[in-house]
């Protein structure tokens, strides 16, 4: 397992994006389905987050994939700019 270095402040709900509504969700979709392939080949993937938004955007992203493969799926931060996403609960989400 891969220690954590220099990870900043996790970002509360409720901060704002440059996006619309309808762009935001664009954007998420399109995220979720990148991440959730990388999930179903490896088992584990990571995305780059250089902003709170974009973390905050990250989580969000996590629990959509989670819902679609009817388990949960964490993300985290790895280090200052990137996180990691990993299937937490078991099932046939993945197989």
């Amino acid at each position: 397992m891969r220690e954590l270095r220099n990870v900043r402040e996790v970002p509360q709900e409720g901060a704002t994006t440059p996006l619309t509504a309808e762009e935001e969700l664009r954007a998420r979709s399109v995220f979720a389905a990148e991440i959730g392939a990388q999930l179903a080949r490896q088992g584990w993937a990571t995305f780059p987050a250089h902003t709170p938004q974009e973390r905050i955007r990250l989580y969000a992203v996590a629990r959509m994939i989670g819902e679609r493969l009817g388990c949960l799926v964490e993300a985290v931060p790895e280090d200052t700019i990137t996180m990691r996403f990993t299937v937490v609960g078991t099932g046939d989400a993945l197989s």
